[in-house]
């Protein structure tokens, strides 16, 4: 039985996203309702409130009134355009860590990140598993999005469980008119230790067994047609632009009903077992995943984290 994942704090799961949910799964799919009903968090006195995987502006606003979150901007810390500059502006109380900090965690084309290494990049930043983490991008344009569900799914195998990104980003709280700082926030090193969680990790050695037909995993291209004729998908491979899972140029999640109808219609058998979701940095397979994984609440959903590019440098490396 697969359960569609909470979208908004105070609001139900709709009828049509589980009826789409229906249409995709072998089984029937059950629409949970959420837990955030706003009277139950009004009247007491949470001390760990779990988020959804998205959370809108106004329901962040609502969050920071019952708990302290972690909010971290992805964001540059200076830039030329002030959506793009955490300096210009960001949400009190937010912690700049650029997405340039985080993808620096994968910079071996070979090897997956060790406890060590993902334990010293968490510290450095601050974080800890005992608040909500909420991840903020600047809804600049679409791809922010996937810079967003790259660092959502790297706190996932660093063991956070309590992550959210923020629907619209840093221009969805501008525009529901949520104060805005320009004061930075220092960020104190954490004591977190970390165990990297492979659940939703593909290696290379994944991908190279489904290319040499030991696996039955399902491979999923998450680029669109543009970069796929550039570079030809791995053989075999079902597609599903992650950018259509995107509105407009707002980098926000699509309308549910539209994210569970493209995912049906990408042709996979989701229920048969493993996919794992790539491109050509990682950035999209995220986005792929996220919505598959946190959004539909698919299991077995992986992101090849090496991705293409690395995998070609893994590849010079090997015969050099």
């Amino acid at each position: 039985m697969f359960v569609m994942s909470n979208r908004p704090i105070l609001a139900k799961a709709t009828v049509a996203a589980a009826l789409a949910l229906s249409l995709i799964m072998a089984s029937p799919a059950t629409a949970q309702q959420s837990m955030y009903a706003s009277s139950a968090l009004a009247d007491s006195a949470v001390e760990q409130v779990q988020v959804p995987p998205l959370i809108g502006a106004v329901d962040l606003q609502v969050l920071m009134g019952l708990t302290e979150p972690q909010i971290v901007d992805i964001r540059n810390p200076r830039a030329i355009r002030s959506l793009y500059s955490y300096a210009s502006g960001h949400i009190p109380g937010a912690v700049n860590v650029p997405y340039g900090t985080w993808r620096n965690i994968w910079t071996d084309p070979l090897n997956v990140p060790t406890d060590a290494d993902m334990t010293r990049a968490i510290q450095s930043m601050g974080l800890t598993k005992d608040r909500p983490v909420v991840i903020v991008h600047s809804s600049a344009a679409r791809g922010n999005f996937g810079s967003a569900a790259w660092v959502y799914w790297v706190l996932k195998t660093a063991g956070f469980e309590n992550i959210a990104i923020l629907n619209g980003g840093v221009r969805g709280w501008k525009d529901m008119g949520g104060e805005m700082s320009t004061e930075a926030v220092e960020i104190v090193p954490s004591q977190e230790v970390i165990t990297v969680d492979q659940t939703w990790l593909a290696t290379h050695e994944d991908v190279d067994a489904v290319i040499n037909g030991t696996s039955d995993a399902q491979l999923l291209d998450a680029r669109p047609l543009h970069q796929i004729m550039s570079d030809a998908s791995i053989e075999g491979s079902f597609t599903l632009n992650a950018e259509e899972l995107i509105t407009g140029d707002k980098g926000m999640a699509g309308d549910d009903l539209e994210i569970f109808m493209r995912i049906k219609d990408a042709g996979l058998e989701w229920q048969r077992g493993e996919v794992i979701t790539y491109c050509n940095n990682g950035a999209l397979a995220a986005v792929d995943w996220f919505m598959a994984s946190e959004i539909a609440g698919i299991p077995n959903v992986k992101v090849y984290g090496h991705s293409l590019r690395a995998r070609e440098r893994a590849l010079d490396a090997l015969e050099s």
